[in-house]
């Protein structure tokens, strides 16, 4: 696709940063400096013009957010959007049999096949109002991530100490253990090391993408409701944690993002497309 090269322009008047192709000098857009408003034709070279433009507006990070703001993904497809447990939710409900058929079921303590997504819901809902009070500590939070599969990612957070996929586990009463990538619930082993580890690698390559450089992202999972979670050797790439300490967790890890890169990932990462390409 090419790079890009911005100038400055300052005439009649105006200030602005002009965005061109490097190779053909075709104008793709500018940055308007009195403004702090980004006009490009092409939605699509909308983050190229933004990376492009962060090392002129470095030092003043109010007109990088501007920027961000301006470049925001259109009405509906914009996942900050999202609540945690929406997707999951959904899906519960679409599953969920009638009115009586529901009480004759809690009544004689059968599990429909909407029970274990609505356990799931639950489970992401008291993960994602954890996560939401990291907000107040310049992280951002997003909930419900679709993808192309049909499947979706529970939560991807953004903040000063580096990007995280977090998948939830809601086991109510359950004794956890964990050793290496080997996970058990209740002396049940399951894929949920491999499962974290693969939806964060492939976070990474999508967002590296988007971003134009390196972006690393770590899988988490997230334990909720379990009697006991026991890590004896955790994984080399996992964090594995109790869902009621994720917000202590985040917030006394050290920093490794700077506020313009964790701006410009969070650009990319609330677009809807990005996930279902």
């Amino acid at each position: 696709m090419g790079e890009l090269t911005v100038r400055a322009w300052k005439r009649y008047g105006k200030d602005r940063l002009y965005i061109t192709h490097t190779a053909t000098g075709a104008n793709v857009g500018y940055y308007d400096r009195q403004t702090s408003k980004l006009h490009v034709e092409d939605p699509d070279l909308q983050y190229r013009a933004l990376e492009a433009l962060t090392p002129f507006l470095s030092g003043d990070i109010s007109a990088l957010a501007h920027v961000v703001d301006s470049a925001s993904p259109s009405p509906g497809s914009d996942l900050a959007d999202n609540v945690a447990g929406g997707a999951v939710s959904e899906r519960a409900a679409e599953l969920s049999p009638g009115r009586f058929q529901r009480i004759a079921a809690k009544l004689l303590g059968i599990r429909t096949e909407a029970t274990s997504w609505e356990v799931g819901a639950a489970g992401e809902r008291r993960v994602g109002d954890r996560l939401d009070r990291l907000r107040a500590h310049g992280w951002s939070v997003l909930h419900s991530i679709p993808l192309k599969s049909g499947a979706d990612i529970d939560h991807v957070i953004i903040g000063p100490a580096g990007v995280f996929t977090i998948n939830t586990k809601h086991h109510p009463g359950a004794r956890v253990t964990a050793n290496g990538d080997f996970v058990r619930v209740n002396g049940q082993l399951n894929d949920y090391v491999r499962n974290s580890r693969h939806e964060a690698s492939a976070a990474a390559k999508r967002l590296t993408s988007a971003c134009g450089s390196p972006v690393g992202v770590t899988g988490v999972l997230a334990f909720v409701g379990a009697q006991s979670l026991s890590v004896k050797e955790p994984p080399v790439d996992v964090l594995i944690v109790p869902g009621e300490r994720l917000e202590r967790l985040f917030l006394k890890a050290p920093p490794a993002l700077s506020p313009d890169m964790r701006q410009r990932i969070y650009a990319a990462a609330r677009r809807a497309e990005l996930w279902l390409a």
